[in-house]
């Protein structure tokens, strides 16, 4: 049977961008702004206080791991005493290894940080599914997984770029699994806790091309049609049919991306019985048909790559 965590983050697509391994010592602030990317990190020594898009800080220790799905600002500084009121400047060490604070003295902090694209026109959506912050404490395999990214980052060694991405879905993977607060946000992770409406997301992703209809699924999940309603919307955070829309519509704009499969068959595959019905559904849900998107995007590709 398919496993909706792992469509969602093969579906996601994340690249990674900037890696690096960040010491520090004395007193020091770190403020940076981003453009919604994922953001990542692994305290191996010492303790600091991290601000992200806006909340209040959140003290991080020695083994502490946290995955931002968006990161918009990113407030970092050190522990202890009042940090500086200006901003840091940090000091290249070597490739991908920086310091922060004084200069001199060995290091009273050592943190692994990792910025990540989502290459994905559905990214905003499918973020919304995911918790907006993770936080997980002493788990040391994440330390490891960074540890592995940081290192391949530093190399050209072949294959480099698969090696990549495979080890940064599974730290997202891990990370989304692992996340202690599931139960208490509404989308995707929680859906798959829940044991009647796991049923229904591994059936929708398992075959996303049947004709579903909220009364089936009701049934397969051995539910009333009224309560499968209301529970899947305030479980997920959008209703059975929103989802299943999301679920077609992403995996036709991937095939549109990736693929020389002609419409018709991305059609009959998403769950609809003609080209025309599947033009229609989808320029209402994209804003243009899936001809001039599979165009559009090959070019923007193309322009990309010069």
């Amino acid at each position: 049977m398919s496993d909706p965590l792992t469509d969602i983050v093969a579906l996601l697509n994340p690249r990674p961008t900037r890696a690096k391994l960040v010491e520090g010592a004395g007193k020091w602030r770190v403020l940076r702004e981003s453009s919604g990317e994922a953001f990542y990190c692994a305290v191996l020594q010492g303790e600091c206080l991290m601000s992200i898009n806006g909340k209040a800080p959140t003290l991080l220790v020695a083994g502490d791991f946290v995955l931002i799905p968006a990161t918009y600002t990113f407030e970092n500084t050190s522990a202890g005493t009042a940090p500086p009121v200006g901003i840091t400047v940090p000091t290249l060490l070597g490739d991908g290894h920086v310091r922060i604070g004084s200069t001199t003295g060995p290091a009273e902090f050592l943190m692994n940080v990792g910025h990540c694209e989502f290459d994905t026109p559905d990214k905003q959506l499918i973020v919304a599914l995911l918790p907006n912050e993770i936080l997980i404490k002493g788990q040391r395999r994440f330390v490891t997984l960074f540890e592995l990214l940081l290192d391949e980052s530093r190399t050209r060694r072949p294959g480099r770029d698969a090696v990549l991405m495979h080890l940064l879905q599974l730290l997202l993977v891990e990370a989304l699994r692992s996340d202690p607060e599931l139960s208490n946000t509404a989308g995707i992770l929680k859906g798959l806790q829940h044991e009647k409406i796991a049923t229904a997301l591994h059936l929708i992703h398992e075959n996303p091309g049947a004709d579903w209809q909220i009364a089936q699924l009701a049934r397969d999940c051995a539910m009333s049609r009224s309560s499968f309603f209301a529970v899947f919307s305030e479980t997920v955070g959008m209703s059975p049919m929103q989802y299943l829309l999301f679920w077609r519509m992403s995996l036709a704009r991937k095939a549109l991306m990736s693929g020389k499969d002609k419409i018709e068959q991305i059609a009959f595959r998403t769950g609809y019985q003609s080209a025309s019905a599947f033009n229609v559904a989808f320029t209402k849900y994209a804003g243009m048909p899936p001809g001039e998107f599979r165009r559009r995007t090959a070019a923007d590709r193309t322009a990309e790559a010069l």
